[in-house]
């Protein structure tokens, strides 16, 4: 059995150009495998391999990890950008652990592909990432969010030989717009697919609030749960007696 950096390195293989962009956040811990062969079914939305497309599948739980693993059978090298900590806990906002699994049972599926080091990627995304309610005591806040640094810039884009990027997803969440953006005011073609079979259609991404604003980086990070290993994701403590005390006589 793998150890988690060998499945990591599965994923982001060192000689890989997208691999600076891998996130290890849920690699670190020890996924609890299902030690069943994934079933992975043909994608029906992109036919073959386009060296001029990068593709962002932004879909739900484990469903993004077995999307990607379609389109690496095409030859598209996945990269996992999962930013949120399993926290392993009955109170987490965001079920991460469904996508651990995935990974750590696609491991064995992505060996058998035969991928190219250059080869286009594919950037998965959990478009769970901001549901739910975060900061409330008692909870584990594992909610996070995709910044423009995460993702290539659009100058690496075009020296890559990269014109086109498809999203699939129901839709451009908030988070992703700021850096779609980037690349449409850079005349890189976006599109859109909203699932599978569905036709493959080219949008005009609508500007964020504050779009490029230094304000905008800081402000979300506000309002998510940042913790020691990089990720997003910990535990809001409960308010103790004392705070209590204190709020109720006026000194809170």
């Amino acid at each position: 059995m793998r150890n988690n950096l060998e499945v990591y390195k599965v994923w982001a293989p060192d000689d890989a150009l997208w691999t600076q962009w891998a996130k290890p956040v849920l690699f670190m811990r020890p996924a609890e495998r299902s030690f069943k062969m994934m079933h992975i079914p043909e994608t029906s939305w992109v036919e073959n391999l386009d060296r001029q497309t990068m593709l962002i599948v932004d879909l739900p739980g484990r469903s993004g990890v077995i999307e990607s693993l379609a389109l690496a059978r095409l030859g598209y090298r996945p990269v996992p950008l999962y930013n949120g900590v399993d926290g392993r806990a009955s109170s987490m906002v965001v079920e991460v652990g469904e996508i651990a699994t995935a990974l750590f049972d696609g491991a064995d599926v992505l060996t058998t592909y035969d991928i190219s080091p250059e080869a286009p990627p594919v950037f998965m995304l959990d478009s769970n990432r901001m549901n739910g309610r975060g900061k409330q005591p008692g909870t584990y806040d594992n909610r996070w969010c995709v910044f423009p640094q995460d993702m290539p810039s659009a100058a690496f884009l075009l020296n890559a030989g990269i014109r086109r990027v498809i999203v699939c997803s129901d839709g451009i969440q908030n988070d992703l717009s700021h850096i779609l953006l980037r690349y449409q005011k850079e005349n890189i073609q976006i599109c859109l697919c909203t699932g599978a079979g569905e036709e493959i259609m080219e949008i005009s991404v609508v500007k964020p609030s504050r779009f490029k604003s230094l304000s905008y980086r800081f402000g979300v990070v506000m309002g998510l749960t940042r913790n020691a290993a990089g990720g997003f994701g910990g535990r809001i403590p409960e308010p103790t007696q004392s705070s209590s005390r204190g709020r109720y006589y006026g000194f809170g």
